[in-house]
Formats: structure tokens, C-alpha cells, sequence
């Protein structure tokens, strides 16, 4: 609804009341005299119509005559306390003392003595006639002093007589008690007992026919033992709630209260109960009044002129910087920000939306949550309350996520485009569009970390400052996304702030879940706040005191602990300096030791222990289970010579290369299949053709980087060995894509991509292996096999020399394949001949 400009006194009445003391007191500071009038004059209605009084009579601060709203002469109490001279107090225009003008005389302003005389002129005593008025009996005639109502009674003992019947387990002290916390004064007592003997049922259901201090009095005895008393329901509603309101001489609640008083709103002609009015005084109904910019304020986080939802000492904050406070929902058992935080029963914001009655939508009859309304009030769902028109700016039927300066449509993606969309941000003033709280991307991620890293003192502790600066090197978009996207995140987080010394590998292994965790290591090892670490060979060290834990015999635990320690993990530890474990180091270690468990627990499950073990009970458990438990053979020659066991031997494992194939026809269908197929992602073509055309398992693939990588324009060669390949059609335009994209699946990935061709789901880390087979198999490319063949093939055509120089094997495995090529013939002739 398009309005009118508001006039100044509406739109900024706090502008307009400071001008008008700066006016007649110059001396004073403007924000002096701001911070006095919004502490002394509080609701803004009030600081209306005191604009509008001193806008057309500026003499009321300085004259002392007693006109104008009550707000003149608290604003100048107020500022007199402060130090200003030329104010003077208005006067009773009766008694012309400066005192507390609490009433109108006309359309003058007199004080609450005079109020009380002109009550007694008004109201002579119905015996003598006194002009000392004290108060009316039950008639509702006015007595002086000397014949008060029902004088000579005890009101309090009679009321605590009558009290006492209906509340037997009582004592006459308690009920007094009750009663002065109700009302201490003799006029209230005597109401509470004409109603007591008018309605004899008023404490025992009927309250809602006695006055207002009756419920009161029902809770006061209550809260002291009487259990026949009765607090009453509205006696409209038959609701159990507060009766705050008189509605046909009952008590009731607010909502049957405001059923009689409903209007037309003047904005959405529904008939309601009015909440406030606009500047010209037509009604407004809630929602209304919240969309009217006469009931809305600059809210002191993002500046914008909005509805306010909460105030908090100086702080006005609207609807998008007002943050609920965090509470452990009581559906979804979640830590999030709730809706009635500080009750029993919090509950999310998706829950809560849940929980939201379903009503039957007026347009398409559906049954979903309304959440929007029809002019007539009807429910309306939100496709049908919001709907989708075409955008101004692209012509695509969207959903409406913002409007021009003329009020045309634009869609989520033209908004964000669109200049209107960014506004300065209130902290550091890049104009962008903003993120929340009236700030920036980049100042929101800093709030969100500084507030999740301060610690209980309300300070982030300096161990924590690298890990800081190592989260701010992340694009804060990222930052944002991640920590919005994994609430495990910010536990982890505050969870740090809490504890004490610096962030170390260690403590992070404390923390849960372990994908979360490694996340924030990678994030903090990319950043430098943690030195780098084997991954690998730190998680076999965690998983290995976990294994030897379902050992039972001690002597056996010790065995296994001492012979890993001593052969596979020795082997791990002395790779040469810059070198890690692989997946598949890491992998065979964990396979070797599992067998050598699951042997010791079968030994166990015997009666056994590894000492007593023959080779007979081993050959009973070798046979009763998969070739895998061969892989103990090391073990337990170890076992014999370090005399922890008998002689026992198992059978090698050696792997066949000629049983792991696959024809060479269907190799190259996989080529064709990589090679025509661009529905398939860049990552599993580039990966599958390395497999299968260069023979270069996923372990390797996965370590390649842009500087293996040469582009000479006309053709790109890579550096699988010591001499570059140059590589094919399209090969090399897939490995340039790969380049030129490198975009990973982290969660929060740094400002600049790394170097590896394959970043994986870590920040600064590639693709694991497992994953990248997982992804090739779905291509339609079994790893092993493929790479087999293709070796197979290319040992069959090069030289061993040439193979370990171009695709970076070691000489050995190079003529290991060209004798696996050649096949058993050419072996045979030779043994032959060596004969």
C-alpha cells in the first residue's frame, strides 16, 4: 500500500525534541539530550506527541505553564539533573508549585494534591455531608473519614473468617498473610469481602465474578497449602489462562477481551482487533502495524529501518540480527538456536515449523502449513501464497527474492546481481550484498569465529590465535557455508575455547566426530597453526592398541605388539624423509594383524596359546578360512626366532598377474567408452585413461600435481618417471580442464585452489585412492585388472629400460612385467639352455 511521506514529528520525533532543547540550551550536547529523552520517555508514541507539542509550542520548556503532554515536564526534570539552566519546571495551574503534574484540569495541568481536592468537592459524604472524601461503601455512595464504610468491623478478621471455612487446613495467620500480599489496603479488603458474601463459590470456581485482586488471593492461598481452592477459567473460552480483562462484569482473558473490541483494519480490511494506528489515525491490525514504517525503528546492528523483535538495553534488533538463544531441542534432541529457550520444552526452528498446525489452502486445497493469508484471512500455502512469476530482469518463472526501486520482480540469482541488493556494510563499509546483521561476508565470518573461539573469560585465548589465522585464510563465504552446514564444527570449536594450551594433533584426536575432525586438520595444517603429519600412519597407531585390546592372553598381546612394532611398523617409520604412508601400506599392515588376531583369539577359543600352538592346530585354521590368513606367515616366523612360539610355517601368498587380466579388446573398449562419453565427469575420464593407457594406479594418480604438468601449446606432455610423456588426444585437453579447474569437494576450501590435479574432499589433500577407485568402478573401470593389462601390453612393446624411465616403476618391476609378458615359454627355453 503505497503512503504519504511521514511528517518529520512521526518519521523522527527524536530529531525533532533534540532540536527543540538545543533550542533553548545550547550548551548541551546532543547526545546528552538524546540519551535523556529515550531513558526518561521510553515508548515512542509518547515521543510523538511530545514532538508534536514542542514542535508547535517551543515556549513549553522554557515558559513553565502548565500545558502539553506529562512527558514535558519529566524530559525537563530529566535534563535539570543534567545540568541545563533555561528549563523551567510547568506549574499547577491551581496552586502554582512545581510539583508532579499528574492530571488535566480542562486543558491545563494540575497536581495530584489538587486532584484529591477536587475529588472531595465532587463527592460529599452521603451522612454529613464532609467534603473529606475517603472512600464508597458497597452501594457505591462516598463517605468521609469519620464515617468510613462498615466501621467498627474487622474487615480482615471477618474475611479471614470466612476464608478459613473454605480453607480448613489453614491456619488464621497464614490466611491473614495471604490476604495483605493481596491487597494491604482496608477499600480492597472490604471489596474482596462484599464479593466473598455476594458470591459464596468465589474462591472454590466462581472468581471470575469477583474484582481483580480475587485471583490473586486464590494463588496466595495456594501457595500456602489450600488445595479446595479453585483457580477459575475464562468463562468464555473455558481456557486456563490469566484473566486480565473485564468483559460483562467477568473477568476474562485478553482474546475474548479483544473480540469485542475488534475494527476494520485499514490496510487489509479484515476485521481484528487494532494493535496501533497509522499518522493519520486509521486502525492497523498486528501484522499491519508491523509492516507500517510509523511502528518501525533503525535496528542498531544493520541499520535498516525495520520491525524491531527485541530490545536489550540500548540494542534494537530486527528480524534477521535477532539470534535466539542456543538450547538442546526437545524433539530433535539437537543443539540449535529455539524457539522458548528458556522453558522445558525449546524447540528448533525446523521443528518448530513442524509442529505448525495444517490447514486446508483456500486456492489449490491442499493441506499444508499456512503461511501466508488471503485479504479475507484465509489459509494460503506458499506456493500459492508466494508464487512464482516471471523475473524483470532474465524473464525465467521464479520465486520473488527481491524488487527494483520500481517494485519489479527479480529472481534469487538476478537479486544478488542487481545494485540494489548491496548496501554498505555497518562495520568495515564494503558495499556488497550482506550476509547478516547489517555486515559483510568478510566481517561475518570473523564475528562467527571470534564468538565461537572466546573462551568463558570472554576473551580468545592466545593458543588459539593461530588457529584463528589459519581459519582466516579460508574465503569467508566458505567459512560461513561450512560452519552454518556442520553444527559439529562449532561444538569442536567452542569446545577448544573452553579448554586449555595450545591446539595439537593430540587434542583434536580427543574431539568427535572423526570426518568433522579432519576437516579442521587439514584446514589447520593448510594454515600452519599444526605441523604436518603422516595421516595414514598416525591412524594405524590409533587402531593398532584398539586391535591388540581384544587379545586376552597376555603373553600373546605382547608378542603381536613387540613383532609390529619391531618388522611392518619399523618399515613404516623409516621411509625416507618426505615420504608417507600410502593407503595401501597402511592397508596391508592392518590386513597382516588382523590375521595374526583372529589367529590368537582361535587359539584362544582352544585353550591354547600361541607357545602350545603345532602346526597341525595352524593347518586346522588355515583350511577353515580364506587364503588371507597365509599373511601370518611372517608373524610367526618371527614368533620362532624371538622363541614366543614352536616352528610353524604357512604358505606364501604370491600374486599371479596373468590370472588379475582382462582382454586387451576390452581394454580398449574402455578407452573408447572414457574417450567418447562427456556425460562422465573430467576427473574419472583424465583418471581412467591414465589408468589405462599409462598403466598408473590411483595411489599415483592421485599424487600428481600442475608441476608434472607442461603445456608447449601444441601438445601437453606430464612427468609420470624421469622422462615426460607426451600425452594424446583428448587426453591432454582433459588434463588442461583439470588444470585450469582444480575445485575440490571440501566444505571450506582455500582462497587459492592447490597444485594437485585431483584435490579430494580435504583442504590441501588429494583424492584418497579408495576413492577414486570407488569412482572408476562406477566409470565402468575395474582399477587392477585395468592396470595390469595395460602394463601387460606396454612391457610386451618396451623395453624394461624405457618403461621404468617413462612411467616412473622401478627397474625391477619394469622386468618383472616383460617377463610376465614374454610368458613361460621363453623362461623354459632359457632354463634349458642354462642346463
Amino acid at each position: 500500500m503505497a503512503s504519504a511521506p511521514l511528517p518529520r514529528v512521526a518519521a523522527e520525533p527524536e530529531r525533532v525534541i533534540v532540536e527543540a532543547v538545543l533550542a533553548a540550551e545550547p550548551d548541551l550536547a546532543a547526545p546528552l539530550v538524546e540519551a535523556v529523552l529515550v531513558a526518561t520517555v521510553k515508548r515512542r508514541p509518547a515521543r510523538r506527541e511530545l514532538a508534536e507539542a514542542l514542535m508547535a509550542d517551543p515556549g513549553l520548556l522554557t515558559s513553565g505553564r502548565p500545558e502539553g503532554p506529562r512527558a514535558v515536564e519529566r524530559l525537563i526534570r530529566a535534563l535539570l539533573d543534567q545540568g541545563a539552566v533555561n528549563l523551567k519546571l510547568p506549574c499547577c495551574a491551581r496552586c502554582g508549585n512545581a510539583r508532579p503534574l499528574k492530571a488535566w484540569d480542562g486543558d491545563q495541568r494540575i497536581c495530584g494534591s489538587c486532584l484529591a481536592r477536587r475529588i472531595a468537592v465532587a463527592n460529599p459524604c452521603v451522612i454529613c455531608g464532609s467534603r473529606n472524601f475517603s472512600g464508597r461503601d458497597h452501594l457505591g455512595r462516598p463517605r468521609c473519614r469519620r464515617h468510613a464504610p462498615d466501621e467498627g468491623l474487622d474487615v480482615l478478621t471477618e474475611l479471614c473468617r470466612r476464608i478459613s471455612v473454605l480453607a480448613p487446613g489453614l491456619s488464621h495467620l497464614d490466611i491473614a498473610n495471604a490476604v495483605r500480599t493481596t491487597d494491604s489496603s482496608r477499600n480492597g479488603q472490604t471489596r474482596l469481602l462484599r464479593a466473598l458474601e455476594e458470591v459464596p463459590g468465589l474462591l472454590s470456581g466462581d472468581g471470575a465474578h469477583g474484582p481483580p485482586r480475587t485471583i490473586r488471593l486464590i494463588k496466595a492461598l495456594a501457595d500456602r497449602g489450600a488445595s479446595a481452592l479453585v483457580i477459575p477459567p475464562c468463562p468464555f473460552c473455558l481456557r486456563d489462562v490469566p484473566l486480565s480483562h473485564t468483559r460483562q462484569d467477568l473477568r476474562c482473558c485478553t482474546m475474548c477481551w479483544r473480540a469485542t473490541r475488534t475494527q476494520q483494519c485499514s490496510h487489509c480490511h479484515r476485521e481484528r482487533w487494532i494493535a496501533s494506528r497509522t499518522a493519520d489515525g486509521e486502525p492497523l491490525c498486528g501484522p499491519c502495524g508491523k509492516t507500517d514504517v510509523l511502528n518501525q525503528l533503525p535496528c542498531t546492528s544493520c541499520g535498516n529501518i525495520a520491525p524491531i523483535v527485541q530490545r536489550t538495553g540500548d540494542q534494537a534488533l530486527c528480524q534477521r540480527c535477532y539470534q535466539r538463544p542456543t538450547a538442546t531441542c526437545s524433539t530433535c534432541g539437537q543443539l540449535r538456536p529455539c524457539y522458548y529457550a528458556s522453558t522445558g520444552t525449546p524447540r528448533c526452528g525446523p521443528c518448530h515449523s513442524k509442529a505448525q498446525p495444517h490447514k486446508i489452502c483456500t486456492s489449490c486445497g491442499t493441506e499444508r502449513r499456512a503461511v501466508y493469508r488471503t485479504p479475507a484471512g484465509d489459509p494460503l500455502c506458499t506456493p500459492c501464497g508466494a508464487p512464482r512469476v516471471p523475473c524483470v530482469t532474465c524473464g525465467h518463472t521464479r520465486r520473488v527474492a527481491g524488487r527494483t526501486a520500481q517494485g519489479e520482480p527479480l529472481c534469487e540469482g538476478c537479486w544478488e546481481r542487481h545494485p540494489r541488493a548491496r548496501r554498505p556494510c555497518t562495520t568495515c563499509g564494503a558495499v556488497e550484498r550482506l550476509y547478516h546483521h547489517g555486515l559483510c561476508t568478510a566481517c561475518a565470518a570473523q564475528r562467527t569465529l571470534l564468538s565461537l573461539l572466546t573462551g568463558p573469560d570472554g576473551a580468545v585465548r592466545e593458543d588459539l590465535t593461530p588457529s584463528l589465522h589459519a581459519m582466516r585464510l579460508l574465503p569467508p563465504a566458505a567459512v560461513l557455508r561450512w560452519l552454518r552446514g556442520v553444527p559439529a564444527l562449532r561444538a569442536i570449536l567452542k569446545e577448544l575455547a573452553s579448554a586449555q594450551g595450545p591446539v595439537t594433533h593430540q587434542t583434536l584426536d580427543l574431539c568427535h566426530p572423526p570426518k568433522v575432525v579432519s576437516a579442521l586438520r587439514a584446514v589447520l595444517m593448510a594454515g600452519g597453526a599444526l605441523p604436518d603429519r603422516d595421516e595414514h600412519l598416525a591412524a594405524l597407531e590409533q587402531w593398532l592398541p584398539r586391535t591388540y585390546a581384544r587379545i586376552e592372553n597376555t603373553a600373546d598381546r605382547k608378542s603381536l605388539r613387540s613383532y609390529t612394532a619391531w618388522n611392518p611398523m619399523r618399515r613404516l617409520r623409516r621411509l625416507p624423509s618426505g615420504k608417507k604412508v600410502t593407503h595401501g601400506q597402511a592397508d596391508a599392515v592392518r590386513h597382516e594383524i588382523r590375521n595374526a588376531v583372529r589367529l590368537l583369539e582361535w587359539l584362544r577359543a582352544q585353550d591354547l596359546a600361541l607357545r602350545d600352538c603345532t602346526q597341525d592346530h595352524l593347518d586346522v585354521w588355515l583350511a577353515d578360512g580364506p587364503d588371507a590368513r597365509a599373511l601370518v606367515r611372517s608373524f610367526l616366523l618371527w614368533a620362532h626366532r624371538h622363541s614366543h612360539a614352536r616352528p610353524l610355517d604357512a604358505p606364501s601368498l604370491n600374486s599371479n598377474a596373468a590370472v588379475n587380466l582382462i582382454a586387451r579388446d576390452q581394454r580398449w573398449s574402455m578407452v573408447r567408452h572414457l574417450v567418447q562419453t562427456t556425460s562422465l565427469d573430467v576427473v574419472d575420464r583424465a583418471a581412467g585413461l591414465l589408468l589405462l593407457l599409462f598403466g598408473q594406479p590411483p595411489s599415483r594418480i592421485i599424487q600428481l600435481t600442475t608441476d608434472h604438468v607442461v603445456d608447449h601449446g601444441d601438445k601437453i606432455t606430464i612427468r609420470l618417471g624421469r622422462t615426460p610423456a607426451e600425452l594424446p588426444a583428448p587426453l591432454d585437453d582433459l588434463i588442461r580442464q583439470l588444470v585450469d579447474r582444480r575445485q575440490g569437494h571440501a566444505a571450506a576450501r582455500p582462497a587459492e585452489e592447490s597444485k594437485w590435479l585431483f584435490p579430494g574432499g580435504l583442504v590441501g589433500r588429494p583424492l584418497s585412492p579408495a576413492h577414486l577407485s570407488k569412482r572408476l568402478k562406477a566409470a565402468g573401470v575395474r582399477p587392477r585388472l585395468a592396470r595390469n593389462t595395460a602394463l601387460m601390453d606396454i612391457a610386451s612393446e618396451l623395453p624394461a629400460a624405457v618403461v621404468s624411465r617413462l612411467l616412473g616403476v622401478h627397474q625391477n618391476t619394469a622386468d618383472a612385467w616383460r617377463l610376465e609378458s614374454e610368458g613361460p615359454g621363453a623362461a623354459y627355453a632359457a632354463d634349458l639352455i642354462r642346463r
